[in-house]
C-alpha cells in the first residue's frame, strides 16, 4: 500500500510539475537607483537609498493581471539652497505603502526559464516623514505618488530576478515646478 501511496504522488508531481498554473503568487525584494535629481529649482537628491518588498497576486495564462501589498522606505540625502544662497542638507526619510496593479506576459524559453515583461502602475500612499532640518513632512510631500512602471523579470524554476523603470506622475513635492522622479529598480524574489 506504502509504495502505491508513494509511486501516486511521485506521478502527480512530476505531471504538475511542468504545469502551468492559471494563477501565480510570490513576494519580492528590489531596491532604486534614482536617474532625475531635482526635486524643485532648490532642492537637489545627493543620494537615495531604498528597499521595497511586495507579495503579490496573478491570475490568467500567458498574460497575468498582478495586484499586490507592501512596504518602500526611501532615504533621501537632499540639499536645499535658501534664499540667502546658503545649502543645507539633511537625510529625509519616507515610508510608503506599496500596491502594485500590472499586468505581466510569460514567455517560456525551456521548460523551467521564462520571460516576464510587464507594465503597470505602483500606486503609494505617503505613510511616514522622518523629522528633518529642511521642514520636508507630509503637509509638503506628495501624499499620494503613482508610478507608470515597465520592465521585465527572468524566472529561473521558482526564482525571478527582475529590472523596471519607473516614472511618477507627481512632483515629489506638492505644488512645485521640480523633476518627476524617475529610477531604475532592480529585484529578486520568489514565485509560486
Amino acid at each position: 500500500m506504502k509504495k502505491w501511496i508513494i509511486l501516486t504522488a511521485l506521478a502527480v508531481a512530476t505531471l504538475t510539475a511542468g504545469a502551468q498554473n492559471w494563477y501565480q503568487f510570490g513576494f519580492k525584494v528590489g531596491s532604486q537607483f534614482a536617474i532625475t535629481r531635482e526635486y524643485s529649482p532648490d532642492t537637489h537628491l545627493n543620494s537615495l537609498r531604498s528597499l521595497y518588498f511586495h507579495g503579490y497576486f496573478r491570475a490568467g495564462e500567458y498574460v497575468f493581471g498582478e495586484i499586490g501589498f507592501g512596504y518602500q522606505y526611501f532615504k533621501d540625502r537632499l540639499a536645499v539652497t535658501n534664499s540667502d544662497g546658503k545649502v543645507i542638507e539633511d537625510l529625509v526619510e519616507t515610508r510608503h505603502l506599496v500596491i502594485p496593479i500590472k499586468v505581466v506576459g510569460d514567455v517560456p524559453i525551456t521548460k523551467k526559464i521564462s520571460f516576464q515583461p510587464q507594465v503597470g502602475i505602483f500606486y503609494l500612499p505617503l505613510i511616514h516623514v522622518t523629522d528633518n532640518l529642511l521642514g520636508c513632512d507630509k503637509t509638503n510631500i506628495e501624499n499620494h505618488m503613482t508610478l507608470l512602471t515597465a520592465g521585465f523579470d527572468f524566472r529561473f524554476g521558482f526564482i525571478t530576478v527582475g529590472v523596471d523603470y519607473r516614472y511618477s506622475f507627481h512632483h515629489f513635492f506638492k505644488n512645485d515646478e521640480g523633476e518627476h522622479p524617475q529610477c531604475i529598480g532592480i529585484s529578486a524574489g520568489v514565485i509560486f
